[in-house]
């Protein structure tokens, strides 16, 4: 398989788990009329199936590249949750945690080419 598609499919699995993780985090913001709307509900049912479609799309990633490469969508997953929030939940976004993203990018720029 092609490098680059690779690439693509190791940032889009570092963005579906962020995806996965707002959906989670709004069901959880949220009131419910019963503890079982608390687990069965649109948000969780696609969080968690989010997570199972990453999931096997690691599985295969993993199957075709070296594993360093592999973890990188759990680094890029990250940043993107951070955007994501602020884009979704309106959650501030400080200095410290911009500072952090930019080491975490600037680590998966090294891990991946050096």
């Amino acid at each position: 398989m092609n490098k680059a598609v690779l690439a693509l499919l190791i940032v889009f699995s570092g963005f579906m788990a962020a995806v996965s993780q707002i959906l989670l985090k709004k069901s959880a913001s949220a009131s419910h009329a019963s503890r079982i709307r608390e687990y069965l509900n649109p948000y969780v049912i696609l969080g968690y199936g989010g997570y199972v479609c990453v999931l096997a799309l690691n599985i295969f990633l993993f199957t075709k590249m070296q594993f360093r490469y592999g973890v990188l969508s759990n680094s890029l997953a990250i940043v993107f949750v951070m955007l994501l929030s602020r884009l979704l939940l309106g959650e501030n976004v400080t200095r410290k945690k911009l500072a952090g993203a930019a080491l975490i990018i600037a680590g998966v720029v090294c891990f991946a080419f050096f």
